[in-house]
């Protein structure tokens, strides 16, 4: 069987999944689900990842994350074999407990395909026949020709709700203390508040999750619109294995947003950091969020220490003024053709 195809990518977004061999069970009890999560938590540090989310199932694992340095394929290698070693000592076995290699997505990073991606991952739970969510059952709900019961649902709602050995918890605030190395803005920051996140979820497990976005999701080697899942091809098509690749997307830094705004403002970034209401400033961070991919704190930080809450609630409402604004949106236009990326 030929090797599963891996591109590593500065700055890349993966769906990561991981089997135990021959499907058998990877976590026997909740210590072996805390030991794996503390091993998680110490390959964010080790490798610099940010964890964007993640579930626990007993012979499966599903992980949301972000390699800054391009190093997906050493990280989970780490995290896998850690893991392995101490389980295999723990119960007095020998040989692999991972079924091969990890499977992994490339995501990108603009619209809602993370979010989606979430929404898919912290599902796993409720996604098993006995509720009705076996393959055959997705497709049907997910066209509409099936509509779960009022029981159905409400079984599958508990289980979601009292499942503890996913991200889930702390996304909707049933979990208050969010661990230091869980990084959930990138996804949230798609949504109103937590509340919207719990009343997209709960809505698929009535509904269904679309097909087409099941499907694509199973046999991609990436996730997104066309454009990002051809350039992947592309970097594919050279080897077999693509390490320390650029992010395929347009790159830039804060600076080269700052410069391209001062140009079609006429003034210096100091004229206006500090004016409360400037498009400009709003539009700096709109610029870094969307084609920097720089996290809200990254951005907060850049823009004089503004706390990352003030930045996700200062982006939304510039992205609600685009909408209505005709003059800003044209001056942001402008901007993007300076910086030379693609809108």
């Amino acid at each position: 069987m030929a090797r599963p195809l891996r591109v590593d990518v500065e700055g890349g977004i993966y769906h990561v999944i991981s089997r135990g061999t021959e499907r058998g069970l990877i976590f026997r009890d909740d210590k072996d689900r805390t030991h794996f999560i503390d091993r998680l938590a110490e390959a964010k540090k080790r490798f610099r990842l940010s964890v964007y989310g993640y579930v626990l199932m007993d012979n499966h694992f599903h992980l949301i994350v972000c390699t800054p340095e391009a190093n997906l394929s050493q990280a989970v290698q780490w995290l896998k074999v850690s893991y392995s070693m101490w389980f295999n000592a723990k119960y007095h076995r020998v040989g692999p407990l991972f079924q091969g290699r990890f499977k992994s997505v490339l995501v990108d990073s603009e619209e809602d395909w993370m979010l989606e991606l979430s929404f898919y991952v912290h599902l796993n739970p409720v996604r098993i026949k006995a509720l009705g969510l076996d393959k055959a059952g997705k497709a049907a709900e997910g066209l509409g020709a099936i509509v779960p019961s009022a029981d159905v649902v409400s079984e599958r709602l508990a289980l979601l709700r009292g499942f503890r050995w996913s991200s889930y918890p702390y996304y909707v605030g049933y979990r208050k203390k969010v661990p230091d190395w869980l990084d959930m803005e990138a996804v949230l920051f798609r949504v109103a508040n937590r509340r919207e996140y719990r009343k997209q979820i709960e809505y698929r497990i009535c509904h269904g999750m679309d097909p087409t976005f099941l499907e694509t999701l199973k046999n991609s080697l990436a996730l997104g619109r066309g454009e990002f899942v051809d350039q992947v091809k592309d970097l594919s098509s050279a080897d077999r294995e693509s390490v320390g690749k650029r992010l395929l997307r347009s790159k830039i830094c804060w600076d080269d947003a700052v410069c391209a705004i001062e140009k079609i403002k006429g003034c210096r970034w100091a004229d206006f950091s500090e004016v409360r209401g400037d498009w400009g400033r709003a539009a700096i961070c709109y610029l870094s969020r969307k084609h920097a991919g720089l996290t809200l704190r990254e951005i907060g930080e850049a823009a004089g220490g503004m706390d990352y809450a003030a930045v996700s609630m200062m982006l939304k409402r510039f992205e609600k003024r685009l909408f209505s604004d005709g003059v800003v949106r044209d001056r942001v236009a402008d901007a993007e053709k300076v910086l030379n990326v693609k809108t």
